[in-house]
């Protein structure tokens, strides 16, 4: 059982279940140059897009650094979110609830050449035990500024569900978001 576990954890670690490769994007207009556009504050619903798991900016956040004790007490209404870049490969998150900042946090962020900014920081969650009941997941974002400036969001979200082994289901949904900057 023990040997079960690690190969599963290798695999996962190394294969890229959540990429972006086969996804049909619009452009960012993000360059070297211009990288401070995506510096604002923008609404926490989207202007355009839905998802299951990713339904608001707050929830690309929470899914990516883990700040489930912030969702924990603060609904999402009247809540924006400043984006800031602050070094080349850095970019601040400030969530405020009327007006009051209810969290902070420097987010490791890498742009690449088709425009967007890459979250770096994904996170491995895993419910149950692994294939035996239960599963994990994976979400990677990644951030653009479309022609008029507003935030857009593309997520993946990999994961893999089993029973038992023999049943297991693996998906990954993808998720387009446009959030309008203030």
């Amino acid at each position: 059982m023990k040997k079960l576990i690690s190969y599963l954890s290798v695999l996962v670690f190394t294969m890229s279940c959540a990429c972006f490769k086969n996804i049909e994007s619009t452009e960012s207009f993000i360059e070297k140059n211009n990288i401070e556009n995506i510096t604002g504050t923008y609404e926490n619903f989207p202007s355009s897009g839905n998802g299951f798991y990713v339904r608001m900016l707050t929830d690309v956040f929470d899914r990516n650094i883990n700040m489930l004790n912030w969702k924990d007490k603060y609904d999402a209404k009247n809540t924006k979110v400043k984006l800031q870049i602050i070094e080349k490969n850095k970019l601040n998150v400030m969530i405020f609830k009327n007006e009051k900042m209810v969290f902070n946090k420097n987010l490791r962020v890498k742009l690449e050449n088709d425009g967007y900014l890459y979250v770096k920081e994904k996170r491995f969650m895993i419910d149950g035990i692994p294939l035996v009941f239960g599963g994990w997941n994976i979400q990677k974002s990644r951030l653009g500024v479309d022609e008029n400036n507003n935030l857009k969001i593309q997520s993946n979200y990999f994961y893999c569900n089993g029973v038992a082994v023999l049943m297991s289901d693996w998906k990954t949904l993808h998720y387009n978001l446009t959030f309008e900057k203030q």
